[in-house]
């Protein structure tokens, strides 16, 4: 591998545990862009979610205490276009998601001095077919 060569926004993170199910929270749909940098209507290049761990949560909702409070985490669901579109936002929200094969990802954070990799979120893929990067 040479250093010089990686790209930082696809290098996944294996030593770090992820939960097995996931409560959304929130949903955020992001479109795809035309070259100009013009969002395109009805395109989807992925889907921002907000979850807890649902073990987490049930157990603090066990011991009598609010579970909305908890700390939400980044979710990605990437795929397909086709795959993404039929996926209805207000499906999601409350619902339990496996996160079995979920990858853990840098995050880029905006700021008011620019950007960086300030963080991790999990990628999870929604399509059936896998590309030649994800069989490596």
């Amino acid at each position: 591998m040479l250093l010089g060569k990686a790209k930082i926004a696809e290098v996944v993170i294996s030593n770090v545990e992820v939960p097995k199910i996931a409560v959304i929270q929130s949903v955020n749909r992001s479109p795809r862009y035309s070259e100009s940098g013009e969002p395109i209507q009805g395109s989807v290049a992925k889907i921002s979610c907000q979850f807890v761990d649902v073990e987490l949560a049930k157990l603090i909702q066990k011991s009598g205490a609010d579970s909305s409070e908890l700390k939400t985490y980044p979710l990605e669901l990437v795929g397909s276009e086709q795959d993404l579109n039929n996926i209805a936002a207000n499906d999601l929200i409350g619902s339990e998601i496996k996160l079995d094969d979920a990858k853990v990802m840098l995050k880029w954070e905006q700021g008011r001095n620019g950007g960086g990799w300030r963080g991790l979120k999990l990628v999870l893929s929604v399509s059936e077919t896998t590309n030649e990067s994800e069989k490596k």
